[in-house]
């Protein structure tokens, strides 16, 4: 008992010190914290665009990326659709052929 109690109370302080964040997480928001407002810290109208600019192309490639599976998606659905339309088409000749020889015999 003494044991399963030590265990859960280890378990219970690691989990108090260790936290469910990164321990990055509290040294990069006292970075921003200390250097907001400093010259540094803000971009120049340039970067700002070419930031813009990067955006607007990976929005682009995603475009892009999401058109290219719709018409592989398509494409797919239109074989299926034409085999699906074939094998009726063969079902249905069958059928014919069945009911003509029940006909003669």
């Amino acid at each position: 008992m003494k044991k399963l109690r030590l265990f859960f109370s280890t378990t219970l302080l690691m989990i108090f010190f260790i936290g469910c964040t990164p321990k990055t997480a509290g040294m990069d928001s006292a970075y921003l914290n200390r250097n907001r407002g400093a010259a540094g810290a803000q971009i120049s109208a340039a970067e700002a665009e070419q930031y813009h600019r990067q955006q607007a192309l990976t929005a682009d490639e995603i475009r892009l990326e999401n058109m290219k599976r719709r018409q592989t998606t398509d494409s797919i659905e239109e074989g299926a659709s034409a085999a699906s339309s074939t094998a009726g088409a063969i079902n249905d000749s069958v059928s014919a052929i069945r009911t003509l020889k029940d006909l003669f015999n």
